[in-house]
Formats: structure tokens, sequence, C-alpha cells
């Protein structure tokens, strides 16, 4: 046994690593194997300078390091546990729904816009001036769009929870209700 090799004891207290950590720095090459219990301290420390420089070099052209991207990845884990928790809670919806729901109400929208023309037409053409006709154009968008307000759009998880839900705009293929003369196959190109 030469004077420079030491029990792991003293290795680890030198490099400031606990005893367990030489353990695996030395299976992994690191420091050199230890032989009876004893470990070269010359080796150990040249090794574990090298290992520690290779790691700054690593750093510094952008090779993942491991306990960065382990903590990144715990962070993550944790805002979406923290997103799916408060999306049980009602505080926020995703995005696919919102999206959902905002095409069924412009699909509604669209549908009640393009029956006006077959429901005025009759009554435009009788009107007596160009004040009572804009009067009834009017009427009539305001009309739609009030029936627009009222209507209740639900996302798909809560159509899920009510199956038969009434007045929504699942009604009709398009989302709109299909009422007031549209013609659902005639708007695809209008789009």
């Amino acid at each position: 046994m030469s004077s420079t090799s030491q029990p792991i004891a003293v290795i680890a207290k030198l490099l400031d690593l606990s005893e367990r950590r030489v353990q695996q720095l030395s299976r992994e090459g690191v420091i050199p194997k230890a032989t009876r219990g004893q470990y070269d301290l010359i080796g150990s420390v040249r090794g574990y300078v090298r290992y520690l420089r290779d790691q700054a070099a690593k750093a510094q052209a952008g090779a993942p390091d491991y306990a960065a991207e382990r903590a990144r990845f715990i962070r993550a884990r944790a805002d979406l546990a923290e997103m799916e928790a408060e999306e049980k809670r009602g505080a926020v919806i995703a995005a696919g729904d919102v999206e959902a729901a905002w095409i069924a109400v412009l699909a509604l929208l669209r549908t009640r816009l393009l029956a006006l023309p077959d429901r005025l037409a009759p009554q435009v053409h009788g009107a007596a001036s160009p004040g009572a006709v804009r009067d009834m154009l009017r009427g009539a968008l305001r009309e739609a769009l009030e029936e627009l307000v009222e209507t209740d759009v639900r996302l798909e998880r809560d159509q899920d929870d009510d199956p038969d839900p009434a007045g929504d705009a699942s009604d009709a293929p398009d989302g709109g209700s299909g009422a007031e003369g549209a013609d659902p196959a005639a708007g695809a190109d209008d789009q």
C-alpha cells in the first residue's frame, strides 16, 4: 500500500463529496477504482478535476445539464398539475373548448344573417320608402343579434353532462338552429 492511497472517508472529505458519490464516480471511471477500500489520492483528485472541467465545457457548449433539465421537467409537471387543478375548479377553460364555443356562436350568427334576405325580401319589396326598408332591416338585425345573445352556448364537456341541451347551437349540423328558412347546405362556399 502506497502513501498516496487513502480510505474513502478521506477522499470524500477532500473532494467535498459524500462517500456514496465517490463510489459512483469510481464506477463511472472518473476516479480510479479502489484497491481494498483504498483510493489513490492523486488519481482521485486529477480525475475529479478533469470531470469538473468536462462538465463546465459541456455547460458552455450548450450540452443539456441533467440537473437543470430535471428541474425544468419538475417545474413543467408542477405547472401542468396546477393548470389541471384550475381547470377542474372551473378557473380556466381549455383553448380548444373556447375555440369550439366561438365556432358555434359564429356559425349560429352566420345562419341567422344568411336567413335574413329570404325572410325580409317580401316585406322590403312592399315597403313604401327607403326609411321603412332601413327600419325593417335594423329591426331584423337587432332581433337576430338579441336571439344570439340569449343563446346558451355550452362547452363540449358541459354537453356531455346534459344529454338534451334545449336551445343551444347543437341542433343543426352547422351549429345553427336551422330556423328562419336558411338552407344549411347553401352556405359552404359562402364562408
